[in-house]
C-alpha cells in the first residue's frame, strides 16, 4: 500500500509545482538557472545550436524540448517558457534548434534531424535514456512520435512521452485551415485558424505545384515575410494583382477561392508524404505511453487532432484543457469552472510524473 500511495502524493506535489508556475508565470523568476549552448551533430556535418538549462540542484534528470515550426526556434517565449519551470523543478532541459523547422520546413528531413540530437544526447552527452522526458511542441509532436516509430528496437526509447498541441492528419488538419471549422461530440466549432496555418502549408508545397504562372516570385516573397525581410513589401508590389491577392490571403490566414483550390492540389499531389507525417497511418506501431496535453481554443492546431491522436495510439493519457491554451492561459470561465480545469491538468500531470519516477 505504501509503495503506491507515496509516489502518487510525491507526484501531485511534483504536478503542483509544475502548474502553478505556468500559471502565474514569470520569467525574471528564475536567476539560479543556469543557461548555456552546445553544438549537436547534425545532418551533413552541420552542427546546430541546443539552448541547455540547468538548474542549482540537478537530480539526474533531463528533459528534451522539441520545437514546432518557428522561426524564432529554442528561443520561442513558450519553449523558454516551459524549460524554465522543468529546470526549476529539478530537470536539465535540453532545447535543440532543428534546422528545418526554424525556416519552416515541416518535412520528413525532420525526423532525421531529431535522431541526430537524441542520438548526441545519448551518446555524447552520456544520458540514461530512462532518465529522459521527451516532449514534442507542435507540429514537432508528430514529427517526435514518427522518430519514435523509427529508431524503436534500434536506439533506447525515452522514458516519459509529452506532446502538446500536435496533430494526427494531415488531411483534416488542412480542411480546419481552410475553413476554421471543427467537429467534436456531433457539434461544430469555429475557431478562426492562426495565419500561421496557411503560410507553412504554401511555404512547403507551393514549389511542387504545377500552375500556368510561375509561382517562384510568390514563394520568395512569403520566404522574406516569414524571415521579416525589409524587401518583402518591394517584391509584393512588383507581384501581379492575382498572385499580391493570394499572398495576402495565405498571410491572413483567411482562404479566398483560389487558395481553397491550391491548397487542395497541394493535399491531393502530396498525399504520399503527408502519410508519412500524419500519426494517423502509423501511430499503432508505437507502443510507448504517450501523454497528450492539448488547449481546446488553439488556432494553430485544433484540439479535435489530439482527440483522434489518443485513438490512434495504443497507450496514451490525454487531456484537453479549457485552461490551458497554445499561447497563453486563459481568463475565461468562472471561479468553479476554473478550479475543475486546474484540478484536472493537476491530474494529468500527476500521471505523467509519476510515469517518469516509476
Amino acid at each position: 500500500m505504501e509503495s503506491i500511495f507515496l509516489p502518487n502524493i510525491k507526484s501531485y506535489y511534483q504536478s503542483l509545482k509544475f502548474v502553478y508556475p505556468l500559471i502565474r508565470y514569470n520569467a525574471e523568476a528564475y536567476p539560479s538557472i543556469g543557461i548555456s549552448t552546445k553544438f549537436y551533430s547534425g545532418l551533413n556535418d552541420k552542427n546546430p545550436p541546443v539552448k541547455i538549462m540547468t538548474p542549482p540542484k540537478h537530480r539526474d534528470r533531463v528533459a528534451i524540448l522539441f520545437p514546432g515550426a518557428s522561426p524564432t526556434a529554442e528561443d520561442h517565449p513558450k519553449m523558454i517558457m516551459l524549460g524554465q519551470v522543468l529546470a526549476q523543478n529539478g530537470f536539465k532541459v535540453y532545447i535543440p534548434r532543428i534546422p528545418p523547422l526554424k525556416k519552416l520546413d515541416i518535412t520528413i528531413i525532420n525526423v532525421q534531424w531529431f535522431t541526430c540530437f537524441y542520438q548526441w544526447i545519448i551518446n555524447t552527452e552520456k544520458v540514461n535514456p530512462q532518465k529522459i522526458l521527451m516532449a514534442g511542441m507542435s507540429y514537432g509532436g508528430g514529427l517526435m512520435l514518427r522518430m519514435l516509430k523509427e529508431i524503436n528496437n534500434k536506439v533506447p526509447l525515452p522514458k516519459s512521452v509529452l506532446t502538446f498541441g500536435t496533430y494526427s492528419d494531415s488531411h483534416s488538419l488542412f480542411h480546419y485551415f481552410l475553413t476554421g471549422s471543427i467537429s467534436a461530440n456531433g457539434k461544430q466549432f469555429q475557431i478562426p485558424p492562426h495565419e500561421w496555418g496557411l503560410v507553412v502549408i504554401f511555404q512547403n508545397y507551393l514549389n511542387n505545384l504545377q500552375t500556368n504562372w510561375d509561382s517562384s516570385e510568390l514563394q520568395k516573397a512569403i520566404q522574406l515575410k516569414i524571415q521579416d525581410d525589409v524587401n518583402c513589401d518591394i517584391l509584393i508590389n512588383k507581384l501581379p494583382d492575382f498572385q499580391k491577392e493570394i499572398f495576402h490571403s495565405i498571410m491572413s490566414g483567411t482562404s479566398t477561392p483560389e487558395v481553397k483550390k491550391l491548397a487542395q492540389t497541394i493535399l491531393k499531389n502530396e498525399q504520399e508524404s503527408f502519410k508519412h507525417l500524419s500519426p494517423k497511418y502509423w501511430a499503432k506501431d508505437i507502443s510507448e505511453k504517450v501523454f497528450i496535453m492539448h488547449g481546446a481554443h488553439d488556432s494553430m492546431v485544433p484540439f479535435t487532432e489530439s482527440i483522434q491522436l489518443a485513438d490512434y495510439l495504443p497507450n496514451t493519457e490525454l487531456c484537453i484543457s479549457y485552461l490551458y491554451e497554445h499561447n497563453e492561459f486563459s481568463s475565461n470561465g468562472g471561479f468553479f469552472f476554473k478550479i475543475k480545469e486546474l484540478i484536472k491538468l493537476l491530474q494529468f500531470y500527476a500521471k505523467l510524473f509519476f510515469h517518469y519516477e516509476n
